[in-house]
Formats: structure tokens, sequence, C-alpha cells
């Protein structure tokens, strides 16, 4: 377990979350004046889950990316006119 200072964590945020994602390290403590304050973690990567009335619903869907919703959708936001 890795412990950084708030300055030096906001300095090298890119290499801390790089060395999460390679496994280097399980977790991050960013500490403030000697003692902890926060933790960087990587997140789970588990699918979005759908709840409520959305549970079990499709989340596009069939045709969403089509040339003529594509266009219906410029026409809406005045694009490409």
């Amino acid at each position: 377990m890795t412990q950084v200072g708030v300055l030096e964590a906001k300095n090298s945020l890119s290499k801390l979350i790089r060395m999460l994602e390679r496994g280097e390290e399980e977790q991050v403590i960013i500490t403030r004046n000697n003692r902890p304050v926060a933790r960087l973690t990587l997140l789970d990567k588990a699918p979005a889950k759908r709840i409520g009335v959305a549970k079990g619903q499709r989340l596009y869907c069939d045709g969403w990316d089509s040339p003529e919703i594509n266009e219906e959708v410029a026409k809406l936001f005045g694009v490409g006119q």
C-alpha cells in the first residue's frame, strides 16, 4: 500500500492510476499532515445494473445509430443545414 501526500497525489495522479491499473498496488492512501484522508482504488468493472422500471429493458432501441435518426438529431440541433 502506497501513501502519498495531497500535493504529490495531485501532481502524479496519472502515475498513481497507472500503478493501480497494472496491479502494482491495490490502493493508494492520500494523506494530509501525515494523517490518512482518502483512498484511491480502481472501480469494479461490473456492468451497470438496470433498476426500477428499467430493469430487464434494453439500453438502446434497434436502429439507434441509423442515418435517419442521426439526420433527425442533427436537424434538432441545427447542424448540417
